[in-house]
């Protein structure tokens, strides 16, 4: 079987999703075969005047820093051997991993990207602009912070809570301090950004989200619908709990790092 153009507007309306900013984290293969693909499926949501956001990460850009800064709790061991590429806002590269959904909100021809150089964000419907504008290297969650967002949905389809995104801004929210990342621009030279911590555990964060889920089967896929602030409080909530819930092994150096309360600088 495969999913269908009225399974989505079904879905579309179900989940109460028409005229919202949403912020999608999909796995085309969960659909079973769509006709049109991610294409036709980011014009059926901005069809209903959504506005979608999705991640758009490129790791190529990343390098050490100019001046040898070294935080403590920064979370890696000293393993990055790097050869970077420049990024620019203007141009397609994404890191694979995001899918192919990222991949078609990032080359619509009516699409906004975010200047931050690895962790950037793409979006195209009408609260696009105001959606990502309140992103910059430092802030690098902002995308989750305008006026606009409040009323927003977090969007899974067929992916699990590891892949969704803003479970990083509760951390945040909670009072870790983020990582610290140098990466080189076209436009910027090298600069120093704000990044996440590991996500391969953030399935455990089930039981806090079970709560505030809506679940939809579409088509082939099952699609989960969070209220953004709804999420983010929830999982601040679990962090403040536990902090190291989310902790995915022994080994993993984000993982520990972060369970410390981030990375630790000088400002």
């Amino acid at each position: 079987m495969s999913t269908t153009e009225q399974n989505i507007k079904t879905a579309i309306e179900a989940l109460n999703l028409a005229d919202k900013i949403i912020f999608a984290h999909c796995a085309m293969r969960s659909f079973g075969g769509f006709e049109g693909g991610a294409d036709r499926l980011l014009d059926t949501f901005l069809s209903a005047g959504c506005t979608v956001v999705a991640p758009t990460f490129t790791y190529f850009p990343m390098c050490h820093s100019p001046d040898g800064i070294e935080y403590p709790q920064n979370g890696y061991r000293g393993e990055l051997e790097i050869d970077p590429s420049p990024y620019d806002a203007h141009a397609n590269d994404i890191e694979p991993s995001m899918g192919a959904f990222a991949k078609a909100v990032l080359n619509h021809p009516k699409r906004i990207r975010t200047e931050h150089p690895m962790n950037s964000y793409a979006a195209v419907g009408p609260l696009a602009e105001a959606a990502l504008a309140p992103q910059d290297d430092f802030n690098v969650y902002g995308v989750y912070q305008s006026p606009q967002a409040r009323n927003a949905v977090v969007l899974s389809m067929g992916v699990t809570p590891n892949s969704i995104t803003p479970i990083h801004y509760a951390e945040q929210l909670a009072g870790k301090a983020l990582f610290r990342r140098w990466a080189l621009t076209a436009n910027r030279g090298v600069v120093e950004t704000c990044v996440g911590s590991c996500s391969e555990g953030f399935i455990y964060l089930q039981p806090y989200l079970s709560p505030i889920q809506t679940k939809k089967r579409v088509g082939e896929s099952t699609w989960t619908a969070y209220p953004l602030e709804a999420l983010l409080d929830a999982c601040a909530q679990a962090f403040r709990t536990n902090p190291s819930i989310i902790r995915c092994s022994d080994d993993c150096p984000r993982c520990e790092d972060m369970t410390l309360g981030g990375v630790k600088t000088l400002n």
